[in-house]
Order: structure tokens, then C-alpha cells, then sequence
């Protein structure tokens, strides 16, 4: 058992800045930590009895489909749909020239002079409002102009059958003028490009991110001993996930329910009330299981995600009857990621491994998650940064930040490093340890920081280096590149990476805690699911801070709209915010308890209280004692009738704000955590292949509330990053525009017998600003790896390829033999 001593922060609201909590109560850790839990979604979906979106029904419901375009970009001259309307069972068809939604567009909040918009300038990240914020420009619910191939296009039906609603789309008379595409940034920003935007004479999207400096690169430049420059690309890659897109709407009078597969419900609630024009208040969603997201359902840009909950609240309004949309797997494949970048680097270094001066010029297609230079201040002393990012709209898809908003910034981090380390041979853990640090300032401010705070003064990077290095054997193998050939003829290479470990890049929840009449234990707040196995820990959390067994804990249908919403799971910080809030919630609650207790006792305070075992205890005379069953037995929420149940429920709530992006070291607050990631990979110089035969995670958690989740989200990282690396790639056909691998077969997508075996290793340094010190881990490993494998081929064969996803035909044209 350990105890929490460390310190915790919350939001200073007048200054803007984080400083301890005072009088954090210290608690035994017995459910924390704990392995062999049972996790709370585990029977459902394990029994196959797990209900998805895609499996509601409801009575008399009506299937939604829409026409998705054939064309990369182009127009509709001519439509009629005479023949789908008469055929039988067709129950209404939608056009873009329907009074309802022609020329209205998505998100009229979403995007500025809107929602995002009011939040840059609200923060002081930018002067005015601006237009998409690095997005692709507003896209009509249903227009008569196609951007991409595969968008949501011209007419949309709803029948008694999906088959139904197919045919009918099929029937649907069409004539269209095709208009020319461009499909590469690069190509898009050429003067003789086609301008893909109405009423814009460039490509160019806006973003108030288009250009970070830090000090003087030049000046850094002029300092370094070595000037390291080269390019790199990365192509496009999807979320991939298993369930489809589908959404089921029904109407009660005036107020609408709404089944989503969402990784936001509470923002998608938001935008879809504000497009409706209807009151919050008179919307209910329901979030059921979700089968993966890995961010694509969180994108308010997206036609596909948010225009067909759209279109289906239009279609039961009309009709008077529940309908449920739907998308095939080929309609599936939308919303890139947003790392599509091809990145120019020049690089200043000393011969001992100091880097001077990084400048960086960033070219998006569609969207830019994050600029790239941005990990470098969070935890580098580098002093001389610069980074231009341009975002340029192409004919593809809406892009977000799927399987991680962090990856511009981790694909940079790890090919600087590696490229810098290479130049001067040196191991490039040596090179993480002369530069680890943070804005500009050496470790020493950190170790500085850790002591004014509360913190244990220890070196996470050097931790995870040192468990990463022996369990891959570093010392033993690393070898200079091109140098050792296996027995079996392939080529050895190994490489390393590192970075810090996020955990509060954003997160806002609230939820409620109530204890039952029994003396169990109920968590209200709606969330979304997407496989991470969240709620164990929140359970965890809360029966160590009410001195429970995790048993007594439950969480109330997460699907249900009940009025609280818990952080939405993604940017690594659903378990530091989150578990925040339940903590609190869980220290009312107990404050709620000792004090209805208090009355039951003679002569005792409720702080002379304290709970164990489901017992509440005089702390100096532990033999007195009361069940907390049998202090809450008449504190009912609501009864019939007065007398026996005459006092008022244990019930409380909390709320948190974890900040907001960028808003780390304005606050004071650097990320104290590191991770550290390990690959080794063999080469067969013949066929270009490139075979991952180990990978080692070392990832600082700083406190592991539920290990087996931790772990978990390390391993199936390491497989998703690996993926991204080798074999996962769209590929759109250069003539028509047309994205050729719309399934999960041509899409090759990892598994666990790819690549491996994989070493799950996490480090508990209590560093993190989350409780009891934890940091996030979901995201990590997954947006680590995919630039790793660059080095690794590197070391094996001496030649970089850093045009990503490595595949054979690139290893054989770096080789001379293609």
C-alpha cells in the first residue's frame, strides 16, 4: 500500500495559474493500483451482449442513406428524382435545394465567427475570429458541389428498409459537370493549381498557428558545430475503427432524442441544437458503446459525422417516425489525420550533442493538428526555435486530429533527435539527456519546480531510458548504422525515442456522486464510449477516497443524459481530469457522510470521523462504529410518505477544468513526466521488407490507478503506431481522384501478430498533475512510434527514409535497387 502525499493542483481563477490544493486529505491506496479488477464493460462486450448505435431499433423506424459523390470534385447540373420517389417504400427523399437546408452549413458555432473562433480570442491566442481555423471552410449539410470524392452529395432518403433506401439512390437520374482536383498541398499551392474554395483566389487555409519562434535561429545557427538539413513526408492515414457510422433520431412532440456514435455527445448536442435552432433543454443523446473512434467522431468539421444526425432529425421530423442513418464501410472512410505534412528541417548542433537551433516549415493538406515545434518547447532547452505551418486544402476529405492531436509534433521531435544524433554519431539517448529540459531552461528549473510544488525530485527521462535500455538489451546491440548482418541475412537496426508524457493538454468534466440507501455507491455522468476502460478507475478512485470496496462502486448508464458530462475520452487526459472531478465529488460526498454520521454518534465532530471497509469509526476509539448502511438508511432522495426517511441524500457533485492547449507554460505548470520507446527491426535487402521483430514502451504514468489499463493502452499503441509506420496508408488514384482502399482489408491495418513481441513497461514517479500524480498514457505510445521506425531502417541498411509509410518499394529505392 502507498499513500497519497503528493501535491495536486487546482485553477487559481485570478491569476490564471495552478498552485497546490490545500488540506488534500491522505489516503490509503487499497482499490488503487489494485490488479486482477474485474473491468466495468468487460462481461457486455466480451458476451457479445454489448449494445452499439448500430444495433438500436425502435418501433416503426425508418432507414437513412444519402448519395455519396463519385467524383473528386464536381458539380450537379441536372437532378431527378421522380422514379425513387415513386418507389414503394420510400418514405421521404431530401434534395440541396430543399428549402430546409440549402445553402446552410454544418456547424454555424463550431467554426468562427464562431465557437472556436470566440475561444482563440477569448483566450488571447488571436486578435479577431477567424475563418476554420485551419479547416477545411464550412461544408453544406447536403450541397450540390462535391470536394472530395466519397462526401455526402445532392439527395438523401429515408425508406422502410436500408435496402430500400438504396435502391432508391440508385434510381435517382443525375447529370454532373466534373471539375478539376488537386490532391497533393504542394501541387494545391502552385500558381496554375485549380482553387478549390467558392470565392477564394488560393488554396491557403487560415490558421493562428502559422508561425512559432522562440529566441533567434539564426543566432543558433551561427553557434552550432554541425547544419543538419532534410525533408520528410507523411502520408495519409485513417482512425480505422471496427464499428460504422450511424446515428438514430426520434422525436416526442417538441423534444428529440438522439442515439449517437460519438466520442463527444455533449459538443455534438451543442452543435446540433444550434443548427436546429433548437433549445438544449428539449434534446436528449444517448451514448451507447462505441466500436473504436480513436478521434474521427470528434470532428465538428465533418460532413459525414455531423451532417447525417442532421439529415436524420430533418427525415423524423418529417415523417413522424424514428429513423436511423447509416453509413456502409466504404462510406466509412473519411477524416484523415491531420499530420498529412511534408516537413523541411534545418537543424544546428554542437559535437557534444547540444542542439542550438531547430527551424521547421510544416506544409498541411486539409488540417493541422499541431504545428510540429511545439513538444520542443515543452520539454527541450533548445533556445532557438522556429516553425512556419501552412495548411493547404486539397481535394480529400475533412481532416482532424484522429488518433491523436499530438503527431506533427512527435513526428518532428523524433526525426530531429535521431537525424541530430546520426550527423554526429552519438547514441541518441545521450542526445535526449543533454537536451531534456523545458522552455528554453535546463533540468535544473525543473528539479527547481518539483521542490517549490511538491513533487519528488526525480529524472523521468533518465528512469525510462535506463528500464528501456536494459530490457532491449541498447547496450549490447546499438551498433552504427549498416553494419550487422543476422544469420538469417536481413539487416539489424534498432532506434530509440523519447518526448514527455501529456497529460493535461485539455479536460473539462463534472459529475455526481450518490450514496445509496444501502450504502453503496452510485457515479452519475455521461460519457462516451471507445474502448479505453475508463470507468474501473473512476470506480477505483472513488472507493479508496469513501474507504469502499470497488465492488460497492457503480457508474449509472453512461449512455443516459443525465445532466453532468464527464470529460470526453481523448487527448490523454480523460483519467487527470476526470479523475479529478470524481475525487472531489467523491471528498464532498464523504464530508456529506461524516457529517450525517456525526449525529448518530454521542459527542463526536464529523472530523474525529473517518471510513474503512464500508465502516464509518471514531478515529481515536476505532471500536465505535457505524455501518455506512445504516447511517444513510433514511437519507432517501424520495419517498411517498414522511417519518422513517427524514433526512436529505448523500449526494454531491464536482466540476474541473484541466486548461487548455498551449496554456502549460504560460501557467507555470511544465510536464514533469517523460516516456521513452525502443524498436527493433530486421531488413531483408532483397524485397525492401521491413519486419519489427521487438518493441519496448517505457512510459512514466506517475501514479497507475487501474495497471491493467495502462498497460493496455501501451500495447495496442504500440501496434497502432507500428501500423501508421509500415503498411497503413490512403491512396488515392492520381487520375481520378478516387480513394482506391475503402475497406479494411486494402487498408492494412495492424494486428497482434504483425509485429512483437511488445514490452509494456510503465514507470509510477507521481510527476504527473493529475491525481495522486497520474499523467495520461492513452494516446502516447500510438503517436510515438510511427516515426521510429525511420531511424530503426536507418541503423539497419545506413540510408534514411523518412517518407512515411516505409514500404518495400521505398527501402529498394533507397537501396539503388528499384
Amino acid at each position: 500500500m502507498a499513500s497519497d502525499n503528493l501535491g495536486d493542483y487546482e485553477r487559481v481563477q485570478e491569476e490564471g495559474k495552478y498552485s497546490l490544493e490545500a488540506d488534500i486529505p491522505t489516503i490509503t491506496f487499497t482499490e488503487i493500483g489494485k490488479r486482477g479488477i474485474r473491468r466495468m464493460d468487460g462481461y457486455e462486450k466480451a458476451s457479445g451482449k454489448a449494445i452499439y448505435t448500430r444495433d438500436m431499433q425502435l418501433p416503426g423506424m425508418l432507414y437513412g442513406r444519402v448519395l455519396m459523390s463519385p467524383y473528386a470534385r464536381a458539380k450537379i447540373l441536372r437532378m431527378d428524382t421522380g422514379r425513387a420517389e415513386a418507389l414503394p417504400g420510400v418514405r421521404s427523399i431530401m434534395r440541396y435545394d430543399d428549402p430546409e437546408i440549402e445553402g446552410r452549413g454544418l456547424n454555424g458555432s463550431y467554426f468562427a465567427p464562431g465557437w472556436v473562433g470566440r475561444q482563440l480570442k477569448r483566450s488571447g491566442l488571436v486578435e479577431d475570429e477567424l475563418e476554420g481555423w485551419g479547416l477545411k471552410p464550412v461544408r453544406p449539410v447536403l450541397g450540390d458541389e462535391a470536394w472530395y470524392e466519397g462526401q455526402p452529395v445532392g439527395v438523401a432518403v429515408a425508406a422502410d428498409s436500408e435496402d430500400i433506401a438504396n435502391e432508391a439512390l440508385r434510381l435517382v437520374d443525375m447529370d454532373w459537370e466534373e471539375l478539376p482536383f488537386v490532391l497533393d498541398q504542394e501541387e494545391a499551392l502552385k500558381p496554375d493549381a485549380p482553387i478549390l474554395r467558392p470565392n477564394s483566389d488560393s488554396n491557403l487555409l487560415e490558421d493562428p498557428r502559422q508561425l512559432l519562434e522562440v529566441g533567434d535561429v539564426e543566432k543558433g545557427f551561427k553557434e552550432a558545430d554541425r547544419i543538419i538539413e532534410f525533408t520528410a513526408r507523411r502520408n495519409a492515414h485513417l482512425w480505422a475503427g471496427a464499428e460504422m457510422a450511424s446515428v438514430l433520431v426520434r422525436w416526442r412532440g417538441d423534444n428529440l432524442e438522439m442515439w449517437l456514435r460519438e466520442q463527444q455527445p455533449y459538443h455534438a448536442k451543442m452543435l446540433f441544437a444550434e443548427w436546429m435552432d433548437l433549445p438544449m433543454n428539449r434534446i436528449t443523446v444517448h451514448s451507447p458503446y462505441m466500436g473504436c473512434s480513436f478521434g474521427e467522431r470528434g470532428n465538428p468539421a465533418n460532413n459525414p459525422s455531423n451532417g447525417m444526425n442532421i439529415l436524420a432529425a430533418l427525415f423524423s421530423k418529417r415523417t413522424g417516425r424514428p429513423v436511423k442513418f447509416l453509413y456502409n464501410r466504404n462510406e466509412t472512410f473519411f477524416g484523415e489525420s491531420g499530420d498529412m505534412m511534408v516537413s523541411y528541417f534545418k537543424v544546428g548542433a554542437k559535437e557534444d550533442g547540444t542542439i542550438t537551433a531547430v527551424q521547421i516549415k510544416n506544409v498541411f493538406a486539409v488540417y493541422m493538428c499541431t504545428p510540429g515545434i511545439e513538444h520542443f518547447i515543452d520539454n527541450t532547452r533548445i533556445p532557438n526555435l522556429k516553425c512556419e505551418a501552412i495548411t493547404v486544402d486539397v481535394s480529400k476529405a475533412a481532416a482532424w486530429w484522429d488518433r491523436c492531436e499530438q503527431l506533427p509534433n512527435t513526428f518532428c521531435f523524433t526525426l530531429v533527435f535521431d537525424h541530430v544524433a546520426a550527423e554526429l554519431g552519438m547514441d541518441p539517448t545521450e542526445v535526449a539527456l543533454k537536451n531534456d529540459g523545458y522552455d528554453s531552461r535546463d533540468t535544473t528549473h525543473l528539479s527547481k519546480y518539483k521542490s517549490e510544488h511538491g513533487f519528488p525530485d526525480r529524472d523521468s527521462l533518465r528512469e525510462c531510458i535506463k528500464a528501456g535500455k536494459k530490457a532491449i538489451g541498447w547496450d549490447e546491440k546499438w551498433h552504427p548504422p549498416g553494419t550487422k548482418k543476422l544469420p538469417n541475412g536481413k539487416m539489424h537496426g534498432m532506434a530509440f525515442t523519447w518526448d514527455h508524457a501529456w497529460d493535461d493538454v485539455r479536460g473539462t468534466g463534472s459529475a455526481a456522486i450518490l450514496i445509496e440507501n444501502d450504502g453503496t455507491v452510485s457515479i452519475i455522468g455521461q460519457q462516451a464510449d471507445i474502448g479505453v476502460n475508463p470507468w474501473t478507475a473512476y470506480c477505483q478512485i472513488v472507493a479508496d477516497e469513501l474507504g469502499m470496496r470497488y465492488q460497492d462502486i457503480n457508474i449509472k448508464p453512461f449512455d443516459l443524459d443525465q445532466g453532468f458530462a464527464l470529460m470526453s475520452p481523448d487527448g490523454s487526459c480523460n483519467l487527470c481530469s476526470n479523475g479529478i472531478v470524481l475525487r472531489k465529488a467523491a471528498r464532498k460526498a464523504k464530508k456529506m457522510l461524516l457529517e450525517l454520521a456525526a449525529q448518530k454518534f454521542e459527542d463526536v465532530r464529523p472530523e474525529e470521523l473517518d471510513t474503512k471497509d464500508r465502516i464509518i469509526y471514531v478515529k481515536s476509539d476505532p471500536k465505535r462504529e457505524k455501518t455506512i448502511k445504516e447511517v444513510v438508511a433514511r437519507a432517501m432522495p424520495m419517498f411517498a410518505s414522511a417519518g422513517y426517511w427524514s433526512e436529505a441524500p448523500v449526494i454531491a457533485w464536482a466540476w474541473h477544468t484541466h486548461g487548455v492547449w498551449g496554456e502549460a507554460l504560460e501557467t507555470g505548470r511544465p510536464r514533469l513526466g517523460r516516456q521513452s520507446h525502443f524498436i527493433e527491426v530486421e531488413v531483408d535487402t532483397e524485397t525492401g521488407t521491413v519486419e519489427v521483430s521487438r518493441v519496448v514502451n517505457v512510459n512514466d504514468v506517475g501514479k497507475a490507478v487501474s495497471p491493467e489499463t495502462v498497460e493496455g493502452q501501451m500495447y495496442g499503441g504500440s501496434y497502432l503506431g507500428v501500423g501508421r509506420s509500415l503498411t497503413e496508408e490512403m491512396i488515392w488514384d492520381g487520375k481520378t481522384g478516387v480513394l482506391l482502399n475503402r475497406n479494411l482489408l486494402d487498408y492494412k491495418y495492424a494486428t497482434m501478430v504483425d509485429y512483437g513481441p511488445v514490452d509494456a513497461i510503465f514507470l509510477e514517479t507521481g510527476l504527473g498533475h493529475g491525481p495522486y500524480g497520474a499523467i495520461g498514457v492513452g494516446e502516447a505510445t500510438a503517436t510515438m512510434m510511427p516515426a521510429l521506425l525511420g531511424p530503426a531502417v536507418y541503423n539497419a541498411i545506413g540510408h534514411w527514409i523518412d517518407d512515411f509509410p516505409i514500404t518495400p518499394d521505398k527501402v529498394l529505392k533507397a537501396l539503388g535497387k528499384a
